[in-house]
């Protein structure tokens, strides 16, 4: 019987589910083959970066191995997640692995790998065998029966999310009685094509949507065990032909819990969009607007136009309705200045959000900002928790008015607020 160990890095806070919502994914999909259990077995080990030493321990992660009962030399494949949070972890991890008795097949999935090339993935990762592009479900059964070769394997499988099973009803999210806070998707990927952002598919730029049956027994069992909070995780949840019909059964489940939904200003339009306001009225919900800037300059060279008279209405329409809202920003962008940055925050302060936060830039392998670095003189520097590399100068910002900025960022309301990446 073939074995597969997935070791994963999340970011799991007190009151969370201690599975990630992407690795309960993979393991319901593996799970729910029909040879499984008898062809292959598959095994999860969480490190939750909260806790994670912020330099390289081997003497921390054997422990942890030995702990779980990880017992290398009986594993044909172990899987690694590699995310811009992790990334400082994985080479370190792999050299630690094969020194301690694995001999079989590494394979590497994530963004840091989805959105890199073919070469950049040789140099980065010489140590993996496979390396697994997009969703990873298909990918990781595939892998399990490749040969261990001198050459490495390129795998970007083709999804149907119907085939997903969910992870809530298979029990591989274990949510207890009065949980606090669980994440849920109704679709991956997103419409639109911003320079800095990899939640749109960047390979396929497909929207891949869950079946309203599917959401729909999801919520109800989220409901009976009353989980005090539901994070919807799409990137822009007001977007499709769903959407509406997902508010409608919140509210006819009377679920009573906070919930988040990410989506956009320009989107609450017309008749579509007063109905869409009518709904989260009757939620106890909170709408999180990706604003980033208002500056024409800055949101150009970013393709992430915004209708600054657009925004203006729907921020009356919002505070008239007593709608709970939240706008993110960005400092560290192309063409930004401390002043330019200020206006941002003025303008979303005079308009009366109460909830603003501003995070800095970060450039994401594989989006199109990333590969503009020369450009604009984008200067990185690895900052602050899990060695994130940010951007801290470019043409029009010294790494002075950065920390400027990161100081205007830390007196809004966000000091305390913590991103999930």
């Amino acid at each position: 019987m073939k074995k597969m160990l997935i070791v994963s890095f999340d970011l799991i806070r007190k009151g969370e589910v201690n599975t990630s919502l992407s690795i309960a994914s993979n393991l319901a999909f593996l799970k729910g083959q029909q040879n499984y259990g008898t062809d292959f077995v598959v095994m999860n080990i969480s490190f939750n970066m909260f806790e994670v030493p912020s330099s390289f321990s081997e003497i921390y992660f054997l422990s942890k191995f030995q702990e779980n009962k990880i017992e290398f030399e009986k594993l044909d494949t172990i899987a690694i997640s590699a995310y811009i949070w992790s990334e400082y972890l994985v080479n370190k991890l792999i050299a630690t692995i094969k020194k301690n008795g694995f001999s079989g097949k590494i394979a590497l999935g994530g963004y840091q790998v989805s959105y890199s090339t073919r070469e950049e993935l040789t140099i980065d990762y010489p140590q993996s065998d496979i390396f697994i592009f997009g969703y990873a479900e298909k990918a990781l059964l595939l892998s399990l029966y490749l040969q261990k070769e001198t050459k490495q394997h390129y795998l970007n499988e083709t999804l149907n999310i119907e085939e997903i099973p969910s992870v809530y009803l298979t029990k591989e999210i274990d949510v207890v009685e009065n949980q606090k806070m669980v994440r849920i998707e109704t679709k991956r990927g997103c419409p639109y094509k911003c320079s800095f952002c990899a939640h749109r598919d960047l390979r396929g730029e497909k929207i891949k949507k869950h079946s309203l049956d599917k959401i729909f027994s999801e919520l109800a069992f989220l409901k009976d065990k009353n989980v005090q909070r539901i994070n919807v995780l799409d990137p822009v949840f007001n977007t499709g032909s769903n959407y509406l019909s997902i508010l409608d059964e919140l509210i006819r489940i009377n679920y009573s819990g906070e919930i988040t939904f990410q989506t956009r200003f320009e989107n609450i339009n017309g008749k579509l969009g007063n109905i869409f306001l009518n709904k989260i009225e009757k939620l106890n919900a909170t709408l999180e607007f990706g604003l980033q800037t208002i500056i024409e300059s800055e949101y150009k060279v970013i393709n992430r136009n915004n209708n600054i008279h657009k925004i203006k209405e729907v921020m009356k329409q919002l505070s008239d309705r007593n709608i709970s809202y939240e706008i993110s920003l960005i400092y560290g962008l192309p063409n930004q200045t401390i002043d330019s940055f200020k206006k941002s925050i003025d303008f979303v302060l005079e308009s009366s959000c109460e909830k603003v936060y501003a995070y800095p830039l970060m450039l994401l392998k594989g989006t199109e900002l990333f590969s503009q670095k020369k450009r604009f003189n984008l200067v990185e520097k690895s900052i602050g928790d899990f060695n994130i590399p940010v951007v801290v100068q470019s043409d029009s910002f010294t790494e002075v008015d950065y920390y400027k900025m990161q100081e205007l960022s830390e007196s809004l309301n966000n000091s305390k607020k913590e991103r999930f990446l």
